[in-house]
């Protein structure tokens, strides 16, 4: 927010500042009532066998393993991986990877994956926006619309010889 400040000069003509303050937040978010609510019931959705399953695909798969010291979400949240793994399954199925650090970037990749399942055939009901994954807001979402890529690429990418979910 910011605070607005009137001040006058010597010559008795008024100016503006403005002084913006910044406050920090920390990175875990507390929850209250419905949504302390909804963030529960999605914890307790959170399958981490079907994690753990999905996760060895997309290492299989793409050729990029996951580091033992990051969660699902900070190895994905690139976007890189994602695309990896959708131009293996279709060479070509992402034109452009971008690999810089820029927020805009890493989202715009994790849209191209999300893009190139639906191409593959992966159910709407299935598919996640890039805020799930790029902010966390639904991990379980992610996961599944990986494991019906998963599936799905049985049929559409019928020269795909790899592993399947």
């Amino acid at each position: 927010f910011s605070v607005l400040f009137w001040s006058l000069d010597a010559g008795s003509v008024a100016y503006v500042s403005y002084l913006v303050v910044l406050q920090v937040m920390s990175d875990e978010v507390q929850h209250y009532g419905l949504d302390k609510e909804l963030a529960e019931k999605m914890a307790a959705k959170h399958d981490p066998a079907l994690e753990a399953e999905v996760c060895k695909w997309i290492s299989t798969v793409s050729g990029s393993a996951r580091p033992a010291d990051v969660t699902m979400q900070e190895w994905l949240k690139s976007g890189v991986v994602l695309c990896q793994l959708a131009n293996k399954l279709k060479p070509g199925a992402v034109k452009k990877v971008n690999t810089g650090k820029l927020a805009f970037m890493q989202m715009e990749n994790v849209s191209s994956f999300i893009a190139a399942c639906r191409e593959l055939g992966v159910g709407e009901a299935d598919v996640f926006s890039t805020v799930d994954l790029y902010e966390a807001k639904n991990m379980n979402q992610v996961t599944r619309c990986i494991y019906s890529l998963g599936g799905v690429v049985q049929l559409s990418c019928p020269t795909f010889s790899g592993p399947h979910l």
